[in-house]
Parts: C-alpha cells; structure tokens; sequence
C-alpha cells in the first residue's frame, strides 16, 4: 500500500507539462507584443514622412521642394509602396484635382493634403499573417 501511496503523490514532470501546455500562449503574446510595436513604428514613421511631404507641398511655390524625393528620404529605412497623392482642398475638404507638385501662388490660404495608402505586414509565427492597409495623410495650408 506504501508503494502505491508514493506513486500517486509523485509529480515528477508536472511542471514540464504545465510549461509544454502554457508556452504556444507566452509565445503569442510575446511575439505579437513586438510584431505590434514594430508595424506601430513604421506607421508613426509613414506619418512623419507625409507631414514631411506636406510641408514641401505648402511650399512649394516659393521653393524647389521636390514631394516624392522628401517622403522617400524621410520614410528610410522603410519604402512607401505607392507614390503619393497631392491634392488641393477646397473650404469645405474637397479636393481641387490632384497635383504632381503641390501648390501653386495662387493657391495661398487653401489646404494641400499629401497621402497614399501603405499596406503594412504583421507576422506573427503560429499565427495567420495579416496586412493592414491604413491610409497615411497629412494637411498643410498652402504659403
């Protein structure tokens, strides 16, 4: 009876059982915690980049301010898939047509949007890879 007593109150391996059963879950968490911040990072970059962008376009009439190049070099590491949108907006947020240089002189006062929409990668291993597709803008008022 002394020997069936001792085997049943043994827990020898309980533990790895436990870690083998909890892990895949401390797995998710922790790698989708920074798979987040790293799409989080290169979203606030894109966001910088088109502010960047916008203000080249504000400008634009009373400098060399070339948009595509500005958002390109100031999106680096990363590569904004498409090329950017340039509108001028009307009083009411309408647009006035695109724009493949921003404004003009006789656009001062009027806002000029920049954007484009970016498809972003989430990988998260043992999980369904997800592409997200925010779109990225900024609005200056023209100089």
């Amino acid at each position: 009876m002394k020997t069936i007593s001792r085997r049943v109150s043994r827990e020898d391996g309980v533990a790895a059982v436990e870690l083998a059963l909890i892990l895949p879950v401390l797995f998710l968490i922790l790698f989708g915690t920074l798979e987040f911040g790293r799409v989080w990072s290169q979203y606030q970059v894109f966001q910088g980049a088109a502010r960047e962008g916008a203000r080249c376009a504000a400008v634009a009439s009373t400098s060399s301010c070339d948009v595509q190049p500005r958002i390109d070099q100031a999106s680096e590491p990363y590569d904004p898939e498409p090329d950017a949108t340039i509108e001028i907006l009307d009083s009411s947020g309408g647009s006035l047509g695109p724009r493949t240089d921003g404004c003009l002189v006789s656009d001062k006062g009027k806002d000029v949007r920049v954007s484009w929409v970016q498809p972003l990668q989430v990988n998260i291993p043992f999980w369904n890879n997800v592409t997200l597709t925010p779109t990225i803008k900024a609005v200056f008022r023209c100089e």
